[in-house]
């Protein structure tokens, strides 16, 4: 649907505002040689347009060309330097061109007209990161992280420190084998910026289908699931950029070549996708997709324990997923529904104990008489990464009802243990019985 919306130029005379509007309109859906018409047009008529000429420096970048965004969004910066957004993307367009302290200034910078801006402060603590300076990079990407909670630039590498602060003395970290040379390679650079854990996860398992599908090896960057599960993907090289160029195409294109037969997959390139186009949790596909998303052994100390002291208090596990906070349109599964299953169901279960997950704890009350536990009873909480702990809960429970998104149904898709899914029914009329795999 978005791609028919931008698949050409508007007709007719625009205002300068809504021909920015569409340019950037392009610039997002990878539409990149309108963007660049479009940009072009504007500053002809209105040649100190810095919105358009911000936004062709955006271009540029996503055209894998960060030298070129690098030139245009200083310029933008010295036209206007209180613009804290074309320094914000001067420091990306810098870090991906391998001056990391060219790219530290420009956001310290940013951060410097507006405090609380959570995109620079990101990619600040990132390049603290990576130079090695990781005390001083965990409390910024923290407070990143609580200002924009969502922004999985901040939350990838954030992950990552937490993962190595608690990675247990001898234990080895998570491992790379060397790529295959015989083979087509296929790299994913995006793989964990455009969604958060459970969506990333989703994106992972399609890309590495599509490969072994096809005959192709495939290589990751530094994402949150190659330190948490048994994976030994070998390691893209880092300076590879996302190819954004007529993702949406390329993104339909995926969905048929995965559920169909093609002689002329994607091959020896970068794909961008977007988030997972496909559903890939394929039951023919099962055994080996639960296999490499096993968590590793050393993290056991930090997922056993909960599962443990729920198996202490009763024996039917019961997980509840109630999200409700940060979906896209809101549309969250009334509570009603979960109750009114509980209120039927629970006297039929074999000394049950009900656990909640949600990122709301007020809706926790609305349980009480079912004394549901929480990750606050967790007997010792993972910093920075207690989602993980709340997401091997639900893949370990006996009955697992899901909500609003992909965090507790790819839960589901891990559970070997569970006799019973449930999620909302159409149009909330209750919840049913599925089957997370298709």
């Amino acid at each position: 649907m978005m791609a028919q919306k931008f698949d050409r130029l508007p007709e007719g005379p625009l205002s300068i505002a809504d021909a920015v509007q569409h340019a950037l309109n392009y610039c997002n859906f990878g539409r990149l040689d309108f963007c660049d018409l479009v940009c072009s047009r504007i500053l002809q008529a209105d040649p100190d347009n810095i919105n358009a000429a911000l936004i062709q420096g955006l271009s540029a970048y996503k055209r894998r060309d960060t030298a070129r965004a690098a030139a245009l969004l200083r310029a933008v910066t010295e036209r206007a330097p209180g613009y804290a957004d074309a320094h914000h993307h001067l420091g990306v367009a810098l870090f991906y061109d391998g001056q990391h302290q060219a790219a530290a200034a420009a956001f310290a910078q940013a951060m410097a007209l507006r405090a609380d801006y959570a995109e620079p402060m990101a990619g600040f603590g990132d390049v603290l990161r990576l130079q090695g300076h990781k005390e001083e990079a965990f409390p910024i990407l923290r407070h990143a992280l609580e200002l924009k909670p969502n922004y999985s630039p901040a939350y990838i590498p954030f992950s990552i420190l937490c993962f190595e602060r608690s990675l247990p003395p001898g234990a080895p970290p998570a491992e790379r084998r060397p790529p295959r040379t015989d083979r087509p390679l296929l790299t994913m650079a995006s793989l964990g910026n455009y969604g958060r854990f459970a969506q990333t996860v989703n994106e992972y398992v399609a890309m590495r289908l599509y490969a072994e599908r096809y005959g192709m090896e495939f290589a990751t960057p530094d994402w949150v699931g190659h330190h948490f599960f048994t994976l030994d993907d070998p390691a893209m090289d880092p300076r590879t950029l996302a190819d954004f160029d007529e993702w949406l195409s390329v993104r339909d294109q995926f969905a048929e070549h995965f559920d169909g037969n093609t002689e002329t997959p994607f091959r020896d390139r970068d794909l961008f996708l977007g988030g997972s186009p496909v559903n890939p949790m394929r039951l023919a596909d099962r055994e080996r997709v639960q296999g490499w998303l096993t968590p590793r052994d050393c993290w056991r100390d930090h997922l056993d324990p909960p599962v443990e002291a729920l198996r202490r208090r009763g024996r039917t596990l019961i997980a509840l997923h109630i999200r409700q906070t940060d979906w896209w349109d809101k549309a969250y599964t009334p509570l009603s529904l979960y109750l009114s299953w509980l209120e039927q169901a629970w006297s039929g279960f074999d000394d049950p104990v009900l656990f909640v997950s949600t990122d709301e704890p007020k809706v926790v009350a609305e349980f009480a008489r079912y004394r549901p536990a929480t990750s606050a009873d967790f007997p010792r909480r993972w910093d920075g990464l207690d989602y993980l702990q709340d997401f091997h809960v639900l893949s370990q429970a006996d009955v697992l009802a899901v909500s609003t998104g992909s965090f507790a149904m790819t839960a589901a898709a891990l559970n070997r243990n569970a006799t019973l899914f449930l999620r909302p029914a159409a149009e909330n009329r209750g919840l049913e019985s599925f089957s997370p795999w298709i």
